[in-house]
């Protein structure tokens, strides 16, 4: 399958990459400063099965130009440790949909984060409520925007999954999964078992416009 990946600078994103390389996807990646992903440590990898695109995701018109010819898009889009205002999950999720319908894609694969559900018992305590959730409110503000969106979106076969805490870990292809709220006593997921999740979704039908979590 050819898919474009937006955000593959980021950790999360890198790990989505690697597995899309792993299982033999073809993979347009979109990127700000494509320089800075450096390919060279991919396993596996062969001579043009990724090809690298200089843009953003705020640039409409290069999506749609871009998203021709691609059969999945996988957002991993994401602020870092920044939470300065943004709408880079909003209005940048609004040109994705465009660009998908413009070009017939149907199925997306994006993340926002556990946290977003308030009324999720797991994501309930004084660490996340008092610290966590007030030092990343604006992200948390326009993930929740995103998935409003998704939520009027019954066109398209999207996917919003809401890992809780990501980790550094290596990964283990065991962890649960559940729908909206984390898994009971569940706290962490590695980004490489979340890209492991979220590349198979490309391939599965059972969480279309819903929103998985998944931790240990």
């Amino acid at each position: 399958m050819k898919v474009f990946l937006l955000g593959a600078t980021g950790n999360t994103g890198f790990e989505i990459l690697k597995r899309l390389v792993s299982d033999q996807h073809q993979v347009r990646v979109l990127a700000r400063n494509p320089e800075k992903l450096d390919l060279s440590g991919i396993a596996g990898m062969q001579d043009g099965q990724v090809e690298k695109v200089k843009g953003g995701v705020f640039d409409s018109e290069l999506l749609d130009a871009q998203f021709k010819g691609c059969e999945a898009v996988i957002s991993a889009l994401g602020t870092g440790t920044s939470n300065q205002y943004t709408e880079i999950y909003s209005q940048g999720g609004r040109n994705i949909l465009a660009a998908m319908r413009s070009s017939g894609l149907k199925k997306l694969i994006t993340v926002t984060s556990g946290l977003v559900d308030h009324s999720d018992p797991s994501t309930d305590n004084f660490f996340l409520n008092r610290i966590i959730r007030p030092n990343y409110n604006k992200v948390y503000y326009d993930q929740t925007k995103w998935e409003t969106i998704l939520d009027d979106t019954r066109d398209l076969d999207w996917v919003c999954v809401r890992p809780p805490m990501l980790t550094n870990k290596p990964f283990t292809g065991v962890y649960r999964v559940n729908l909206n709220h984390v898994p009971p006593g569940g706290r962490k997921i590695s980004r490489a078992d979340l890209a492991d999740f979220m590349v198979k979704q490309l391939d599965s039908g059972e969480y279309i416009r819903k929103k998985p979590t998944l931790a240990y």
